[in-house]
């Protein structure tokens, strides 16, 4: 798959995604919703800010720092530090809603997450050598 082909699709998956959920939003009443309803507004906010994320990452890394020698590694890593972003973003949001969240809380999940993300970097250099 060419960048171009792979940013087309991946802008317009991330399209979709932002119509999707910018319909939950506006079709859901909060103080009526059933369960699928909430379901709902965290997936598809969830893949909305994967897509977004992901497709700044990616021209950030090609484009502006100019990193063009392979870029299916810095899609591969754009991708998964989206992943990682919009869990937070979610996990935290989904924690304020039902009253759960606590500074301390977060902070155990950026280091959980930074721990995943450790193991990935080290992963890689073992590849590499």
């Amino acid at each position: 798959m060419t960048f171009r082909l792979y940013t087309a699709l991946m802008s317009a998956a991330t399209l979709m995604a932002i119509g999707a959920w910018t319909f939950v939003v506006w079709s859901t009443n909060p103080q009526e919703a059933p369960v699928i309803g909430f379901v709902m507004f965290y997936m598809t906010l969830f893949l909305s800010l994967v897509g977004l994320l992901t497709l700044g990452g990616v021209g950030y890394r090609v484009l502006i720092l100019g990193r063009r020698d392979l870029v299916s590694r810095e899609v591969r890593v754009s991708f998964r530090h989206a992943i990682f972003l919009a869990s937070i973003a979610v996990v935290a949001l989904a924690g304020s809603a039902a009253g759960w969240l606590r500074w301390w809380m977060f902070l155990l999940l950026l280091i959980v997450v930074s721990v995943v993300e450790y193991v990935f970097l080290v992963k890689e250099e073992a590849r590499r050598s």
